[in-house]
């Protein structure tokens, strides 16, 4: 009898523990991440852009929160919301919503909303973002051969932006390069001038700066490009079109097409007489 109440009470434990440890692993499987997501402005010439970007903690690690399904909304001053587009993150847990075409009701302020409903990975996230509209105009200024990069940063109303921080660089193929000193302020008039102090090579001589305000907690991040031809010319140095030894096989040097050529139709053409006179001596002497 005593031994039936053990087995018995063993064996409501083991359910216990069973029933405890499914809905611990049940738990687990089911438990929603917690997405970060950031949502910046970028205007880049012009092409306005928000770039919106997730990623949830795994452990210690972060994680790009790939296929994050986003509603992108445009704020109005009454709160109301208007549906601009859904968008889902890429592989690198970042996508890009163009917006130009949401700017252009001449406000002086704009506003979006970044939302997604919670899903079975993630939970309920909203992001919010407003800023005011710029304008950056930059262009090269020679005087007395001496070059310069000018730009003029202005608001919506065309009023110069004193005291703000654009960086002037040059595109290269791995990394910008600073021009002169790299980081100037707007004067009063909304303008800097940044001296060229040294003419890098561009193919064809073709060279571009670019003029930045970047990640304005007012007006987000706004880029200029100048295209200019002041660079020295790159003179094309390549093989690829002639006939080298590291070209690729359509362009090999005839030589290497040639005399291999040869040497395998005059080792085949001697096997052929070979087998011949072979075949024409068993022939004689089954004759």
């Amino acid at each position: 009898m005593k031994n039936n109440k053990i087995k018995n009470s063993i064996t409501l434990l083991l359910c216990f523990v069973f029933i405890a440890f499914s809905n611990t692993v049940v738990n687990a499987q089911t438990k929603k991440q917690k997405a970060r997501v950031s949502v910046t402005y970028n205007k880049e010439v012009n092409l306005n852009f928000l770039k919106i970007s997730g990623k949830y903690k795994e452990g210690k690690k972060y994680n790009p929160a790939v296929g994050l399904d986003l509603e992108v909304y445009q704020v109005f001053e009454n709160d109301s919301l208007v549906f601009l587009t859904n968008v889902a993150l890429n592989k690198k847990g970042v996508t890009i919503v163009d917006v130009s075409k949401a700017l252009q009701n001449n406000l002086e302020q704009y506003g979006f909303k970044v939302t997604h409903k919670a899903s079975e990975k993630f939970k309920k996230v909203s992001k919010t973002i407003s800023f005011q509209i710029a304008n950056l105009n930059a262009s090269l200024k020679t005087k007395e051969e001496k070059h310069f990069i000018v730009a003029k940063l202005t608001n919506v109303k065309n009023e110069p932006i004193e005291g703000a921080e654009l960086k002037v660089q040059l595109q290269r193929y791995f990394s910008p390069l600073a021009v002169g000193k790299g980081i100037y302020f707007t004067n009063e008039n909304g303008i800097i001038n940044a001296p060229i102090t040294e003419i890098m090579p561009g193919l064809e001589g073709i060279l571009n700066y670019e003029v930045i305000l970047d990640d304005s907690d007012d007006y987000g991040t706004i880029k200029d490009i100048v295209e200019t031809t002041i660079g020295k010319p790159i003179v094309d140095q390549s093989a690829f079109d002639e006939r080298t030894m590291w070209s690729p096989p359509t362009k090999a040097p005839w030589f290497n097409l040639i005399i291999p050529n040869i040497l395998i139709v005059g080792i085949w053409g001697y096997l052929v007489v070979l087998v011949f006179n072979l075949y024409r001596i068993s022939k004689h002497k089954s004759s």
